[in-house]
């Protein structure tokens, strides 16, 4: 099952049913979070993309082969076209109308209807599931308080963004396709994606976040997208639950993965996006946001907190113009409700820490109203004239073996990041979000980008993605700390050594020239599922250290 998401508030929706999660990368380049969920006999893979049917065919044709899926399920957000759909409601297409086919003319325009239904299968099981226990994969809490209908009725699709009930557009669509309940931007590309595949079923299950009417911002800011979210994807699952393998006994487990696409709202990201806005102005400076690989550029919400993350370059201060920052900013999306509550003290919390631990030159800590933003030096590459690098972008590619100076450099590095990381646990903290991307490389020395988690407490669920520790999964009742620093130290190495990820239950790593065996072994016990097993940070960093002077006496390979 491989679940796509324009905005980050629909991937949750989905993300936080998922256990046992690893990361895959398609040959485009798209990254999907693969896992299962409890009740499911489907592997689930979890991606992100953005609005209109092209985007969400091209991102949907290639997973769909990638995993040879069997189903696709395309959950999000619509907005309402008819007066007795409301906020909060799930609509699952019976038709899909591709509202922007036909011909224009000086006598106007004439539709030429395309229209895609699903199988008959995929039909009973929508209607079955509507009747019985429909919220089965929501919690007791998150249950609807008011009353909230599942209709399967048509819905509208094209690359119009519609903000007002009272658009041509909207009239046209009532002219034409005058059954349609809802309106998106994607089901029509998944749709024809998946109908490339005779043996594939599809859905397309939607949320309502918005009437389509001049309520549509304050909607959003109380929360009605998190809202249709959370039903749209409950839903879904439901009907995943009872969908069987095509061809197979039911008892049968599939050997292939569903396919689920998830889409964002159709709207604008906000003048506060990140990802839309190149430039960022902090008080009295500003910075230009450069792209980059995995999170390097990355905006993420839970409930009211926004997140933001990305490498940017001072463009506007005199003292340190010309040079990079690490940009971290939290919103609270809602007025601070008082005395006593404050989510925008972590980052100030990050910045006593890098003060006081040696940590990343504190380059700006500022706080206006609802938002608050820290900048972090970033090394900079003096010839070139850019961001240094990180590890991401020196990790060997499958299936290469390890080139020894490669390596010597990766572990000489990390032996590095495990002192500053030994200097955390001194004080009873841990980073507990490293990845490639965490890790600069300050040639010859390697250099964190920040404090990750240290600044906050330790919660299940946290940094997800292949380096999460078995520890940090949902359901684990061990306390994240110092050794799940010593896992994904490890699980950095693994990747370095076998050219991907750790996999929770295949064997582990067997080293091989021109790899010491003390390496191998000490990321053997790094990786252990039991933290009472691992080695601590310091006895890693040692171990990490005989094995640079071990590589540093390997010959070269012969030519």
């Amino acid at each position: 099952m491989v679940v796509i998401t324009a905005l980050p508030v629909e991937y949750d929706a989905v993300r936080r049913y998922l256990e046992s999660v690893r990361e895959v990368e398609l040959p485009q380049g798209t990254l999907l979070d693969v896992g299962r969920i409890p009740g499911l006999n489907w592997e689930v893979a979890l991606a992100e993309t953005g609005p209109t049917n092209t985007r969400a065919a091209l991102v949907t044709q290639p997973a769909i082969e990638y995993f040879d899926a069997e189903a696709v399920f395309f959950v999000g957000v619509a907005g309402a076209l008819k007066d007795d759909v409301r906020l909060g409601d799930v609509v699952v297409a019976s038709k899909v109308y591709d509202y922007q086919g036909g011909r224009e003319s000086v006598d106007g325009f004439d539709a030429r209807p395309d229209a895609w239904r699903p199988s008959y299968d995929m039909d009973q099981l929508v209607r079955s599931a509507r009747r019985n226990t429909p919220w089965a994969f929501l919690a007791p809490e998150l249950q609807p308080a008011a009353p909230t209908e599942i209709h399967f009725k048509p819905i509208a699709s094209g690359d119009v963004l519609i903000g007002c009930r009272d658009s041509e557009t909207v009239r046209r669509i009532r002219r034409h396709y005058n059954d349609a309940v809802a309106v998106d931007m994607e089901s029509q590309g998944v749709a024809h994606a998946a109908g490339m595949h005779r043996a594939v079923r599809m859905l397309s299950v939607r949320g309502i976040s918005d009437l389509g009417g001049p309520g549509k911002a304050e909607a959003d800011a109380a929360g009605s997208q998190e809202t249709a979210s959370r039903h749209a994807a409950a839903f879904a699952l439901r009907v995943l639950r009872d969908l069987r393998p095509s061809g197979r006994p039911a008892q049968e487990r599939p050997r292939s993965p569903a396919v689920v696409v998830v889409s964002g709202p159709d709207r604008e990201t906000g003048p506060t996006a990140w990802d839309s806005r190149p430039v960022v102005e902090v008080e009295e400076r500003k910075y230009l946001l450069y792209e980059g690989p995995g999170d390097l550029l990355h905006e993420s919400r839970e409930g009211d907190v926004i997140r933001r993350q990305g490498v940017a370059r001072v463009v506007s201060d005199r003292g340190s113009r010309g040079s990079y920052a690490w940009l971290r900013q939290i919103e609270w999306a809602q007025p601070l409700p008082g005395p006593g509550f404050d989510p925008l003290a972590e980052l100030e919390r990050e910045a006593g820490l890098c003060r006081d631990l040696h940590g990343p030159d504190v380059v700006q800590l500022a706080r206006r109203g609802n938002i608050a933003t820290l900048a972090l030096a970033w090394p900079a590459d003096a010839k070139l004239g850019r961001p240094l690098e990180t590890l991401h972008e020196l990790l060997p590619e499958p299936p290469a073996p390890p080139d020894p100076l490669r390596l010597w450099s990766i572990v000489k590095g990390l032996a590095e990041v495990a002192e500053v990381l030994d200097r955390l646990s001194g004080e009873g903290l841990s980073h507990r979000a490293l990845r490639p991307t965490a890790v600069v490389m300050h040639r010859p020395h390697m250099v964190l980008r920040d404090f990750g988690l240290a600044a906050v407490p330790p919660r299940r669920g946290e940094n997800p993605g292949p380096y999460q520790a078995p520890e940090q999964q949902y359901g684990s009742g061990i306390r994240p700390g110092p050794a799940t620093d010593v896992y994904q130290l490890g699980a950095l190495l693994y990747r370095a050594l076998a050219g991907r990820p750790p996999v929770p239950g295949l064997p582990a790593y067997r080293p091989q020239a021109p790899v010491p065996g003390g390496l191998g072994h000490a990321v053997s016990a790094a990786l252990q599922q039991d933290p009472a097993a691992r080695p601590g940070v310091r006895t890693l960093r040692l171990a990490l250290l005989a094995a640079v002077r071990e590589l540093s006496s390997v010959p070269p390979p012969q030519r």
